[in-house]
C-alpha cells in the first residue's frame, strides 16, 4: 500500500476532474491511501460540497483552493508556492510515498516537493503543456519565455520517476526526442466507468428522446462538452448543415454549460434551423443518457504538433456506450483506433469545403444502415479503454515506486 499525494490543476467539480480524476482515484483508494490538492473553478464551486461527501466516504482527504490565472505567470508562482507549502504538510503528516503530478504546474510542484522530501515523482502528462500554449497563440515560439518553461518542461520528464502519456504518439516522441527510456514511460488513454456510461434499453431510449421532445425517427447528432480553444466548432456547424439539407430528420444537440452565447451565434451565423438545434447541459452521471440516444458522435479538433499527445475522453465514453464517433485525423493515436475498430468515420478536415456534399452523402449512408460493428465498440473498450484496465496500471506503477524508496 503506497501512500500517495495527487496534485490536478483541473477541479474535481468539473465533470473532466470527476471522470478523469476522482473516478480513478476512488477505486485507487481500496488499495492506496490517497491525499488529493486540485485547484477548483468558481463557477464550479457550488459543486463542493457534493464533492466532499463523495470522497470522505471513500477515505480520500481532500483539500482544494481557488484556480486563478488572473495575472498569468504570477498567479502560477503564486499557486505553486502555497500548493508547496501545503503539500509539505501533507507529506510530513501521513509519511507520503509518491507525488502523482497530473500535468506541468502539478509536475514542477512535484519536482520541489521531490527535492526537499525524496518522494518519488509520476508525472502524469496529459499533452505537450508548452507546446499546446504556442499552438493555442498564447506563447510565442522561440521567445525567453518559451525557452525558460520548455526548458523546465525537458527537465520535468527527466527528473520524474515514471511517466504516463495518453498516447503512443507521444511515447515515441518523448524516447526519441528526449531518449527517456521506453520503460519509464506507460501509455493510459483517458477510459470511461462502464457503470457510469452504462448502455440503455430500447424503451429507455425512445422514453428519455421523446423526454426531450425528439420523434422516435428523429436522428440526432451530437457535440458534448466544449466548443472552444482546440475544438473547430465551426467545421462541425457547417457539416451539420449540409446533413440537415441532405435529411430532413437531423438535428443538432449541444450539451454545454459555459459557452452557450457563443453556440447560438453560430448557429445564426450558418441559418441553422431553430426547431432542429438544441443547446442543453447535463450533470456528469447524466450525460451517458444523451450518449444512448444519439446517432453520432460530432468533434472535430485543430491538428497541431501538440495534438499528438492529446486522447479525447469522449471518445472513450461514446465507445461505451457504443455511439459511433465523427471526427478529425491527425490527433493523437485516434488514427490507429479509427482503421483498426469499426466504431466511427474520419475526415479530412483539409478536403470539407470542397467535398461536403460528397463526404455528408456517404456519412448519412453510414448512418441509415447503422455501419459500425458492435463487436467492435466491445473489443476496442475492453482492449484500451477499460477504467479497471487504466487502475490496475496506476495502482502497479504505485506499488513499484513506493517499493524503491
Amino acid at each position: 500500500m503506497a501512500n500517495v499525494l495527487y496534485i490536478s490543476l483541473t477541479g474535481m467539480t468539473e465533470p473532466l476532474g470527476r471522470s478523469q480524476v476522482l473516478e480513478y482515484l476512488i477505486d485507487l483508494s481500496k488499495a492506496h491511501n490517497i491525499y488529493l490538492i486540485s485547484f477548483e473553478r468558481k463557477h464550479d464551486l457550488e459543486r463542493v460540497d457534493e464533492i466532499k461527501a463523495l470522497v470522505e466516504t471513500h477515505n480520500i482527504e481532500w483539500s482544494y483552493g481557488v484556480y486563478s490565472n488572473k495575472y498569468g505567470v504570477v498567479s502560477a508562482v503564486w499557486q505553486i508556492l502555497k500548493t508547496v507549502r501545503l503539500g509539505s504538510k501533507l507529506i510530513k503528516k501521513h509519511a507520503i510515498d509518491i507525488v502523482h503530478a497530473r500535468s506541468m504546474i502539478p509536475a514542477t510542484i512535484g519536482l520541489l516537493l521531490k527535492r526537499w522530501h525524496g518522494v518519488k515523482l509520476f508525472f502524469d502528462i496529459r499533452g505537450f503543456a508548452i507546446d499546446e500554449k504556442v499552438d493555442s497563440g498564447r506563447l510565442k515560439k522561440g521567445s525567453l519565455l518559451y525557452k525558460m518553461l520548455k526548458k523546465l518542461d525537458d527537465h520535468l520528464y527527466g527528473a520524474a520517476d515514471h511517466i504516463v502519456t495518453l498516447t503512443h504518439k507521444a511515447k515515441e516522441i518523448l524516447n526519441e526526442q528526449l531518449t527517456i527510456s521506453k520503460e519509464k514511460i506507460t501509455v493510459i488513454p483517458t477510459c470511461a466507468n462502464k457503470e457510469v456510461f452504462k448502455l440503455m434499453d430500447e424503451e429507455q431510449k425512445v422514453t428519455f428522446k421523446r423526454a426531450l421532445g425528439y420523434a422516435k425517427s428523429d436522428k440526432i447528432v451530437l457535440h458534448t462538452g466544449t466548443v472552444g480553444t482546440w475544438y473547430d466548432f465551426e467545421s462541425e456547424v457547417k457539416l451539420v448543415k449540409e446533413m440537415m439539407r441532405q435529411d430532413e430528420t437531423i438535428h443538432f444537440l449541444v450539451l454545454n454549460k459555459n459557452e452557450q452565447d457563443f453556440i447560438r451565434q453560430m448557429f445564426e451565423t450558418y441559418t441553422l434551423s431553430p426547431g432542429r438545434v438544441r443547446i442543453s447541459s447535463s450533470s456528469f452521471d447524466e450525460v451517458y443518457k444523451y450518449l444512448n440516444i444519439a446517432d453520432v458522435s460530432l468533434f472535430f479538433i485543430k491538428s497541431s504538433y501538440s495534438k499528438q499527445a492529446s486522447a479525447p475522453t469522449k471518445f472513450a465514453e461514446n465507445v461505451a456506450c457504443r455511439l459511433p464517433s465523427i471526427t478529425n485525423a491527425n490527433v493523437g493515436d485516434m488514427g490507429f483506433y479509427l482503421e483498426q475498430y469499426k466504431v466511427g468515420m474520419m475526415i479530412d478536415l483539409d478536403l470539407l469545403d470542397n467535398n461536403l456534399e460528397s463526404i455528408v452523402s456517404e456519412l448519412l449512408k453510414q448512418i441509415e444502415v447503422s455501419d459500425f460493428k458492435e463487436n467492435d465498440f466491445e473489443r476496442l473498450f475492453f482492449e484500451h479503454f477499460d477504467k479497471e484496465m487504466a487502475v490496475r496500471k496506476y495502482s502497479e506503477i504505485y506499488r513499484n515506486l513506493a517499493g524503491k524508496r
